[in-house]
């Protein structure tokens, strides 16, 4: 196994053996192995890949060229986070959130933070106008998000939430499911609601002037 490999890497990767697929690899090694500046270089992507597939063999579920084919397809020109999308963030790098979280959030620790950037981008995304509530937080992406851009483990960053919870700056419901809703909550709301949308309604892809369009109908601008 080539040196730089972390082995909690690769463990991940091979765990999901035949089911992994290209933002599962990139999301897997932006969690678990540590490299500084935004996202993951390219060659340590190529650098894992090459060793689970040797280690899998007939079993992988794709070779190093239909890899790299697979990858290039899921990266989009879009500043906005939508699932199963990989963006570059610098030359040669690339990561599963979009290049906005990595400037407004790395090294943040403070779950309200992530919470209040991520709803703007499902908010934009769902095409949610000014004074809407936001729409709740996935939990599982918002610890995600916290262990590449805040660099914390993921006890740590559930440990954050729970207090944040705890201290009423964050409503999780139901708050001991790992799949719950996380919101920011709204004054004299009893903590019920998600909070309400105070911004300008950000411009979708390809159509600028539509600011009411459900995700589905985003199409993110795949490189060819």
């Amino acid at each position: 196994m080539n040196s730089q490999l972390q082995r909690q890497t690769l463990d991940e990767l091979i765990h999901k053996g035949r089911y992994l697929y290209p933002t599962d690899v990139v999301n897997i090694i932006e969690r678990f192995h540590s490299v500084e500046g935004p996202g993951v270089p390219r060659a340590v992507i190529t650098a894992y890949v090459d060793e689970f597939i040797r280690r899998l063999g007939p079993r992988a579920p794709f070779s190093q060229d239909r890899f790299a084919r697979l990858l290039d397809g899921r990266v989009a020109d879009l500043d906005m986070w939508l699932p199963h999308t990989i963006y570059e963030v610098a030359p040669g790098r690339v990561s599963v959130f979009p290049p906005t979280w990595h400037r407004l959030l790395a090294g943040v620790h403070d779950p309200a933070q992530y919470v209040g950037v991520i709803g703007e981008d499902l908010a934009a995304a769902k095409g949610v106008g000014t004074g809407e509530s936001l729409p709740p937080v996935p939990k599982q992406v918002l610890i995600d998000a916290m262990m590449v851009l805040g660099g914390l483990d993921r006890r740590t960053a559930g440990g954050f939430i729970k207090q944040a919870r705890l201290n009423g700056r964050l409503v999780v419901e139901p708050f001991q499911n790992p799949n719950a809703s996380v919101w920011l909550p709204t004054p004299n709301s009893g903590h019920s609601k998600p909070q309400q949308l105070n911004r300008p309604d950000r411009p979708l892809p390809d159509d600028p002037n539509d600011t009411r369009r459900d995700s589905a109908s985003i199409r993110p601008k795949y490189r060819r």
